[in-house]
Order: structure tokens, then sequence, then C-alpha cells
């Protein structure tokens, strides 16, 4: 299963589109903090038979982006909810660790 689509050149353009398309927040409203991931979180995902998806593992690739903009239109399909908050508050003590130090430098 790959990674990423046949027009992604790299895996921070492939997460660029990712948020472009399931946040609604235009790509050119961006800006990456980093060209490489701030961490990587390998997760097992069950089988979707109406997917036609075998269990399988899942790997996210995480970046950190500024932007001003505000959430648009969230896909609906892989996206319920999104809200902006302080790096501080992110619950996962790795990576809000990994997010706040790419965001002094």
């Amino acid at each position: 299963m790959p990674i990423t689509e046949p027009g992604d050149t790299t895996l921070l353009a492939a997460a660029l589109r990712e948020l472009t398309e399931e946040t609604g927040i235009p790509g050119s409203a961006v800006v990456p903090v980093g060209e490489c991931p701030v961490h990587i979180d390998v997760h097992p995902i069950p089988a979707n038979p109406a997917k036609g998806e075998p269990d399988h593992r899942h790997f996210d690739f995480r970046f950190v982006f500024r932007t001003a903009a505000d959430v648009g239109d969230l896909q609906s399909e892989e996206v319920t909810d999104a809200a902006w908050r302080a790096a501080g508050t992110i619950e996962d003590g790795t990576l809000r660790g990994r997010v706040l130090l790419a965001l002094r430098r």
C-alpha cells in the first residue's frame, strides 16, 4: 500500500497535499517548518472489507506547518473535526516536545 500518491515528489509534498485536501487550507497559505517529519507514528489498522483493505500498519509522517489561515471545508470521509490549539497542549509528550523544538528553530 503506497504512502504517497503518484504526483507527490517528497513526503513533505504529500503532507502538504493531505493538509490542503483534508482541511481546505490552501497550500499557498502555509509554510513548512523544516523539510523532515518531526514525528513518525506507526499503528495498526483493522481490516476494512468495505474498502477491500486487509488489516495493516499505518505510518503517519507528521510535519509542522505555520499558517494564519482558518480551517476551511473538512474532508468529511477522513476528518471529523479540526481546531487550532497551543502546541504545549498536545497530549502525546513525545510529539509535543518535537513540535515545540521545531517551532523554536
